[in-house]
């Protein structure tokens, strides 16, 4: 039974290396999403490289009353971790059920650019967006976003460009130029909507991970709106999906 638990931490310990590696290596990101994920996947590697000696340790522990309580409270921390992970990714996928009718705002929420133009992320945020733009000829768009300390330009002028450049007319697109994070994407492109007396239901255009979060908000903003889920690539969402579920808890406690 052991040789067989130490088999299962390792493989688990090498897939989910490999899952959080994969964006480093071939997309260049690092951030505290992947970061997470390399730390918990190596500590499973190294339990199922060192099963046995760690066995022992768990035992010599409960020896102890001392360690009983620590081991206690460890397990504890791990159940809850494990809880909330579950709870937010239901909550995360949950979100994007509520689909547009088509007659919504667009609403595209702002995401890094580089100078070759939108990062891959992006890009798929505006191809969810420029199927919906194709499907419903009378739409309007918001793309959002300011010019980060790290981006040569303000995103929203490099999705606007991305989208004219595969047809979509520049009339049909408003630029929110000016916006840091997610709060400031949807509230000062009400104020663009509020402006040129474009219909108040709007519908939120972002990658899959982010628009429970982004729903959140809008809630928050009394913001009338709906779903288009952009689908992540596969080599990047360990990062994306890992970050997400410190921004919801931070979202639950504290900006709530």
């Amino acid at each position: 039974m052991g040789v067989y638990m130490a088999l299962l931490f390792i493989i688990i310990g090498i897939l989910g290396l490999i899952w959080c590696l994969i964006p480093r290596i071939v997309y260049g990101v690092l951030n505290i999403g992947n970061i997470t994920g390399i730390i918990v996947f190596l500590a499973f590697l190294a339990i199922g490289i060192f099963y046995k000696r760690f066995k022992a340790f768990i035992k010599r522990t409960r020896d102890r009353k001392a360690g009983r309580i620590f081991l206690g409270a460890a397990e504890l921390l791990v159940a809850v971790i494990a809880v909330f992970t579950i709870i937010e990714t239901i909550c995360m996928f949950g979100a994007s059920r509520k689909g547009p009718d088509g007659t919504e705002t667009v609403v595209v929420l702002g995401s890094y650019v580089n100078r070759a133009g939108p990062s891959i992320m992006t890009a798929t945020r505006l191809n969810a967006a420029y199927d919906y733009l194709t499907a419903h000829p009378d739409a309007v768009c918001i793309v959002t976003g300011g010019q980060g300390d790290n981006e040569p330009w303000p995103e929203a002028d490099a999705m606007c460009d991305y989208l004219v450049e595969r047809g979509i007319s520049a009339d049909r697109i408003y630029k929110e130029r000016e916006s840091k994070n997610t709060r400031e994407n949807l509230k000062f492109a009400e104020n663009i909507i509020e402006e040129h007396s474009l219909n108040k239901k709007i519908v939120i255009v972002s990658n899959e991970f982010h628009l429970y979060r982004a729903g959140r908000i809008a809630d928050r903003l009394d913001i009338d709106h709906t779903y288009i889920s952009a689908h992540s690539p596969w080599g990047m969402f360990s990062s994306f999906y890992i970050r997400e579920l410190y921004a919801i808890l931070a979202d639950w406690f504290v900006y709530s």
